[in-house]
């Protein structure tokens, strides 16, 4: 399988001509861009004077906004949120320690992921000293990620100089995964070796019954499958004609928003962990085409715009308020963002079908 990777002027044309589809397809309206306008403008608010955002799981969090500002077209050098994404890559690598973790004491290896993510994301618009100094911290982290595999292939809340042993589960191996990507596109080195592991272990951890938590047992969830089915596009990835694995994961995707729609609710129910899950079941769900997507959105949309707050935030569900409102509030911006293709996580891999 290949692990893909995007040419620059190619990506960028490419997101042009997929935001114009997009709007004729009414995924991205007026009212989408108003809510995830005021949704980052509220993010902004919440940046503190070292960089990070909120108060709660910061790394986390505050690379989630990153992203969110990335996905509506800003980056390092231009845009209305050029300052916070300047003013948050000094803040992640001032806490890269001298293996090359990213640690905030709070996020672990979740948090890690997402830093090496959004520095990743971000690095292509850098002016080249800046670029120097993040390639040395992005080729730091990867290889922190790179020593924290398990020998069965995922990843576990530590990273291997921590002294607590390698072990794996599902919903850290999709923040590992998809920065190894991420940094793979960007031009830092990522061995084959990790990446055929990788492989192995989603395949061993999803059965018809979804991706579970640990390669050998435990629950599965449909927040774990849409991580894996996550995890399989990072991976190249998204044929289910081809892997049967995928197929499987589709298929339980499909079923649990089909039953949440069908009562009458929205297809974001159907997940038990409102924002990390719909994190990745948007993803999941837009990469698989056209028609798994009209399942999703349109009932997620209409969710979305009735429960943001006045100030542009989202706090109303479940993993609002114990996150923080910076952290439910980027993803539910990014949700919004993934039809608009900006960011190169959101660009599908073949035409909609």
């Amino acid at each position: 399988m290949r692990f893909l990777g995007f040419v620059a002027v190619a990506a960028l044309v490419g997101v042009w001509v997929q935001d114009v589809r997009s709007q004729q397809r009414n995924d991205v309206t007026v009212r989408t861009r108003k809510a995830v306008k005021a949704a980052l403008d509220f993010l902004a608010k919440q940046q503190n004077a070292d960089g990070s955002f909120g108060a709660n799981y910061q790394l986390a969090a505050s690379s989630l906004a990153g992203l969110a500002f990335l996905g509506y077209g800003s980056n390092y050098n231009y845009g209305p949120y050029r300052v916070q994404i300047q003013k948050l890559v000094e803040y992640i690598l001032k806490i890269q320690d001298a293996e090359g973790y990213f640690d905030d004491g709070q996020c672990r290896m979740h948090g890690h992921g997402y830093a090496t993510l959004f520095l990743a994301m971000a690095y292509g618009s850098m002016p080249p000293g800046k670029r120097k100094q993040v390639k040395k911290a992005l080729q730091k982290a990867v290889r922190i990620t790179v020593r924290s595999q398990s020998r069965d292939g995922g990843w576990y809340y530590w990273p291997a100089h921590s002294g607590r042993g390698l072990s794996d589960e599902g919903s850290v191996t999709v923040t590992q995964v998809q920065a190894l990507r991420a940094c793979r596109d960007a031009g830092i080195y990522v061995p084959k070796s990790v990446i055929d592991r990788g492989q192995r272990y989603i395949k061993r951890s999803t059965t018809r019954s979804g991706t579970r938590y640990r390669i050998h047992g435990g629950r599965t969830t449909v927040t774990l499958t849409a991580a894996g089915v996550a995890v399989m596009n990072a991976y190249g990835v998204y044929d289910p004609r081809t892997c049967i694995q995928l197929k499987w994961g589709l298929d339980v995707i499909k079923r649990a928003m089909k039953s949440c729609v069908s009562r009458g609710g929205a297809a974001m129910d159907a997940v038990r962990w409102t924002w990390y899950g719909n994190l990745y079941l948007s993803q999941a769900s837009w990469q698989a085409g056209d028609e798994m997507w009209r399942l999703y959105y349109p009932t997620t949309y209409k969710r979305l715009l009735s429960t943001q707050g006045a100030d542009g935030s989202w706090t109303r569900a479940r993993g609002g308020r114990s996150y923080g409102a910076v952290f439910s509030t980027a993803i539910a911006a990014l949700i919004f963002e993934v039809p608009m293709g900006y960011l190169p996580l959101f660009q599908r891999a073949q035409e909609p079908r």
